[in-house]
């Protein structure tokens, strides 16, 4: 599973451990996403200010469409654009070369290569975007909070599966003005890091209901 969603989660949610992301131009971890090297001690209840609001001003984001900025373990790096609306659902479609388009319809999460003409699906609930994508977000009683840190103008978030049934990390990086998204990293099994960077994103746009269904080649 942790293969399959390399993308997601680095696109949690998203693909550069993945064998499907093939290497792209080198670049290095992007500078907005990486982890402030320090940051002051937040008391317990300053912790827990901060995941109530931080939780409440995702919740509140409806819908949103940008672009994304994808740099993986291998050294690769791509981009492409995204949508989203809650609850469930998401779509990102990546640049080419990449012949990738990942799909949340609601119930599942679709990873389709336009190159081999194949469609892999999960159920949501078995990913990060489940946390991400929820319309009702508790980070306490959704996950399991590892850290939460602010500093140089960030809130990261690190959490982990509260189930057991995925292994690694996922931290969210939320702007401290407005906790708005503007990326997340992951960390799988074996230590690979994986960061997405969130650019011209649109909130509360109206979004085409076809952008959430993707269909097999075989059903085409």
């Amino acid at each position: 599973m942790m293969n399959f969603f390399a993308p997601l989660a680095a696109a949690a949610m998203i693909a550069g451990a993945s064998p499907l992301l093939p290497a792209l131009k080198q670049a290095p971890v992007s500078p907005s996403i990486t982890a402030p090297a320090a940051a002051a001690q937040l008391s317990g209840a300053e912790r827990a200010a901060l995941l109530k609001e931080a939780s409440q001003a995702l919740a509140t984001v409806k819908t949103a469409r940008g672009r994304f900025e994808q740099y993986s373990p291998d050294g690769s790096f791509s981009t492409g654009q995204f949508a989203m609306q809650r609850p469930g659902k998401v779509r990102f479609d990546y640049d080419d070369p990449v012949p990738l388009l990942m799909v949340s319809d609601g119930t599942t999460v679709a990873l389709q290569d336009s190159d081999l003409e194949t469609t892999d699906r999960v159920p949501l609930k078995s990913t990060p975007l489940s946390l991400l994508l929820s319309d009702r977000l508790d980070f306490e009683s959704q996950a399991n909070v590892i850290d939460v840190r602010r500093a140089n103008g960030r809130t990261n978030i690190t959490v982990q599966d509260k189930s057991g049934d995925m292994e690694g990390t996922l931290t969210l990086v939320l702007a401290s003005a407005d906790n708005s998204l503007v990326g997340w990293r992951t960390t799988d099994a074996n230590g690979g890091n994986t960061s997405v960077t969130l650019t011209n994103v649109e909130t509360g746009a109206r979004l085409n209901p076809r952008l959430f269904i993707l269909r097999d080649f075989d059903n085409n």
